[in-house]
Parts: structure tokens; sequence; C-alpha cells
């Protein structure tokens, strides 16, 4: 296993998944306004990048994105290839983002490095939130956001 950076479009993830597996890609859009994109291993299960290639919703908040009750474990991700989302926003913070993608409520967080999945409690994501951010991760996002 090694740790992949996650670097997308706008910076999201660190993970463990094994090199050179090859991957599936996930993707959760709303209309032609949002897309996020998962690339997961196809015999692991497990993230090897997260992309956020479009959000017109959004909006940046000055206080710290705090995600309290959490596990800390390696998420398998079995979800369908493609998903149409009603609801699709995402949260900039001075030190992390947020992206909501299902309106549901939060029941659990897994905790993978800088990396919170929130899930609903029948396991669907939730939320994708990157913590820790350093300013100039957070400045770079919110250039990327603002020049869509």
């Amino acid at each position: 296993m090694t740790t992949c950076a996650f670097i997308c479009k706008y910076y999201l993830f660190f993970h463990k998944w094994r090199k050179n597996e090859p991957v599936k890609y996930l993707s959760y859009s709303k209309d032609k306004t949002s897309l996020l994109e998962i690339a997961v291993g196809i015999t692991s299960c497990f993230i090897s990048r997260i992309t956020l290639l479009l959000s017109k919703e959004y909006d940046i908040n000055n206080d710290r994105l705090n995600i309290d009750g959490y596990e800390i474990g390696d998420l398998i991700i079995n979800d369908e290839l493609k998903s149409s989302c009603s609801y699709f926003k995402t949260h900039l913070y001075e030190d992390g983002i947020k992206i909501v993608i299902l309106e549901e409520k939060v029941f659990k967080y897994i905790k993978m490095d800088r990396l919170y999945v929130g899930l609903s409690e029948l396991n669907n994501i939730v939320e994708i939130c990157l913590c820790q951010l350093t300013p100039d991760e957070v400045k770079h996002i919110k250039n990327e956001l603002d020049h869509q």
C-alpha cells in the first residue's frame, strides 16, 4: 500500500490504496453545475483519488472546519458508478473544505488521514470533508471555485 496524494482540480485528499491497482471512477453530479469524481481501486475498493471538477453552488466561511465523533479506518466504497444528486454544495472554511452531496443527516464519519467521509445510516456518502488545509491550499481552492 502507498499513500496517494489526492490532488484534484481543487485539492482534496490523501489515502492508502494498492500502488498500480486499476481504478474505477464513481461520479456524483447535479445537473451541469456540479461534479465530484472518486477513483476507487477495482479490487480493494479503497479511495485512491477524489476530484472536485465543478461546483457552482459554494460558500466561503471564516470559521474552522471541525468534525466531532468519528471512527478511524479505511472506507470500502461500493457505490453506484454514476449518481445524480438533487443536492450538491461546497463549503470552504478557513482550514478545510466540505462537499455535501446528499441532503441527509450524517450518521457517522470515517477518518482517513485528513479526509473525513460522512455516511448516512445506510452507509451512503453524505459528505466529504478535508481538514487541516494550509492557507495556500485554501487559497488555491478559493481561486479555482471563483474562476470556474
